[in-house]
């Protein structure tokens, strides 16, 4: 009788979590139908359909960080932000997305709510927003308008460098890279004949 190997998966991409046992190959199809029902993988047809013909990089790598919501204008992150004020980071590229994915790419302003229910998405639940972007407002990043219930938020030059730097940073690992890297962990760790070194 052959032997099938088995691999266990954990994963937790933003809100979407992932758990799952069994051989590799049946292992593979769910995680892709999983990232697929996630939204965080589109079908391949419908991605060569979307994607662009022109070979700009910055549109290239627009869809490899971002994911947009045309029905409900919203734009969510593909990619995983981690550091020290990663809840500014990600809303730095957020505030980048709505610009350059659904605006017109003049800094145009995006509404708190807009921007909050962005941030959730991509997996970001900071208790207040605006003290989490405090520090890029005072350092010339962000530029806040209106009040209380109707605050906006939009970058300004300084801030949209930065955040073109944060999206070459974070886009070179998208979502899908850092889930076959995972399943590849996961096969490694259950192969009781590799090796492992370091």
């Amino acid at each position: 009788m052959p032997c099938v190997e088995r691999i266990k998966l954990r994963m937790k991409i933003g809100v979407h979590e992932f758990e799952a046992e069994g051989p590799r190959d049946v292992l593979t199809a769910q995680l892709d139908t999983w990232l697929r029902a996630a939204g965080l993988r589109t079908l391949p047809a419908a991605d060569d359909a979307a994607r662009p013909a022109a070979t700009d990089p910055a549109s290239d790598s627009r869809l490899r960080v971002f994911r947009v919501d045309g029905e409900h204008q919203l734009v969510v992150l593909r990619v995983d932000v981690n550091g020290r004020r990663r809840n500014a980071d990600t809303a730095l590229l957020l505030l980048h997305g709505f610009d350059t994915c659904l605006g017109g790419g003049d800094g145009a302003e995006t509404a708190a709510v807009r921007l909050r229910t962005a941030l959730a998405a991509s997996g970001c639940r900071p208790r207040r927003m605006d003290r989490s972007l405090a520090p890029y407002v005072v350092a010339g990043l962000i530029r806040k308008g209106g009040s209380h219930k109707h605050e906006t938020y939009a970058l300004t030059a300084a801030g949209t460098r930065r955040a073109v730097l944060l999206a070459r940073r974070f886009g070179a690992t998208t979502v899908t890279d850092q889930a076959s890297a995972a399943l590849s962990r996961a096969t490694m760790a259950n192969d009781p004949n590799s090796s492992t070194s370091g």
